[in-house]
Parts: C-alpha cells; sequence; structure tokens
C-alpha cells in the first residue's frame, strides 16, 4: 500500500483545480502505459467541483472508463443520483468520448437494493486476482469519515470480501443505495480524497492517522501507488 499523504490549498476551488490537475496526470500516464484508464467519481459539493474541474482537460477521454463510486438507489431521473449532478458537472461536456458504466436505477421490475448490485457485479470486467479495478478514484468524505456509501459501523464497511454491495438503512436519506466496498477501493492506483471545511478536520485527521476504518470508513481508503488528501485550510486545522 502507498504512503499517505496530504496537501493544503487555500479554499474549496483551489484543492478541486488540484485534484483534478492530479487525476489528469495519473490518467495520461496510464493511458500512454496501457493505452485506456479508469475513473471512480464521486458525488457531495468538493467532489462535483472537482469533477467540474476536469472538464476542460486534454485528456483523451475517449480512451476512459468512468465509474462513479455510489449511487442513490432511486429512479433514474431522480433529483438525488449523483450521476445527474456528475453529468451537469463534467459528463455532459464529454458527450459520448468515455465509456460511462453507471449503476442500475429503481424500476418497477428492480425493487431489491441487492439484486441490483449483484446485476451490476455481473456486468464488469473484474481483473483477476488483485489487480486494479481504477486507475484513480476521487473521494468525497462526511464528517464522520464515510466515503462512497460507506458509514461507520455498517455492513458495508464490514465486508471483506464482496467489490459492490446494496446499502439498506443508510444514516443519510435516501436510505437504499448502492456502493463499491473498501475492497475494491483499495484495488485503486492512485486515490485522491477531496475534503474542506473545518467540519471534516477529525475525519481528515483519523483518516491519516490510520485508524480503524471500522470507525472511520476514509481510513480503509489507501491506493496501491499513491493516495493523496486535497484540503482547505479548514479541513487540514487537526493535523499536526
Amino acid at each position: 500500500m502507498s504512503h499517505i499523504r496530504h496537501l493544503v490549498h487555500a479554499d474549496s476551488d483551489a484543492l478541486a483545480t488540484a485534484a483534478a490537475r492530479a487525476a489528469v496526470e495519473h490518467l495520461t500516464e496510464r493511458i500512454a502505459t496501457a493505452g485506456r484508464a479508469s475513473l471512480s467519481l464521486t458525488g457531495g459539493s468538493v467532489g462535483v467541483k472537482t469533477a467540474a474541474a476536469l472538464a476542460d482537460s486534454t485528456v483523451e477521454w475517449e480512451k476512459v472508463t468512468i465509474f462513479f463510486g455510489d449511487e442513490r438507489f432511486v429512479p433514474a431521473d431522480h433529483p438525488e443520483r449523483n450521476d445527474g449532478q456528475l453529468d451537469e458537472a463534467l459528463l455532459d461536456a464529454l458527450g459520448d468520448r468515455p465509456t460511462v458504466r453507471r449503476w442500475p436505477a429503481r424500476t418497477e421490475d428492480l425493487v431489491d437494493v441487492d439484486v441490483a448490485a449483484a446485476r451490476f457485479l455481473e456486468s464488469l470486467d473484474v481483473p483477476a486476482g488483485d489487480e486494479p479495478l481504477f486507475d484513480v478514484t476521487i473521494l468525497g468524505m462526511g464528517p464522520e469519515g464515510h466515503i462512497d456509501s460507506i458509514f461507520p459501523h455498517t455492513p458495508a464497511v464490514a465486508e471483506t470480501e464482496r467489490l459492490v454491495v446494496g446499502v439498506r438503512d443508510c444514516p443519510k436519506p435516501p436510505p437504499e443505495r448502492l456502493t463499491f466496498t473498501l475492497p475494491a477501493v483499495r484495488r485503486s492506483r492512485h486515490i485522491l480524497v477531496v475534503a474542506a471545511g473545518e467540519g471534516k478536520a477529525e475525519a481528515v485527521a483519523e483518516g491519516i492517522g490510520g485508524a480503524s476504518p471500522s470507525d472511520w470508513p476514509v481510513a480503509g481508503a489507501v491506493g496501491t501507488e499513491s493516495t493523496t488528501y486535497h484540503l482547505d485550510v479548514g479541513a487540514a486545522s487537526a493535523l499536526n
């Protein structure tokens, strides 16, 4: 696993720009090496801002597959779906250039979140062994340290084998979600955690300090090659 480092920026705009720049560098390097690259995006205010900062980049998007770290299990046109926010911030501007892997939406024929999770996992071309699933993963973070829809002391954070799970009784609405798990997140070459505000400071310190992922899920997000926290001054305020 990679060493964890952090970079402090003046504000959320600056950190989003810096994180996007880092993502572009990693994607470009991987495309040059392997011919293709994969990117996992995140929702949340700073995550969406980071995605928007990617819109004018020079990435060869036709060689990129884009995933979403998690999704709310609601109908496709529901305003709370992450992919709708990320469409507006980035994907609409990219058109059909990247391959976009969207999570299943709730429909009249698909109402069980566990079935939806299983179907999505079956549709993935999962690399053999421990080979990375993602070249770059961008993660937002809640004040309690949740990433994607992996919350403290829940079945999702305790998952050690499955790469995708359905979430029920989520601590934040809506209650049903689909998420990649920590075993999937850790199969990322490069992880970029983006966080702003003093309300995130404790979680940042616990994550960087190596706390138990059961208590602070972000602590379990460690890439195989690099792990970098992009923070504003407030989010970094509890670091020594």
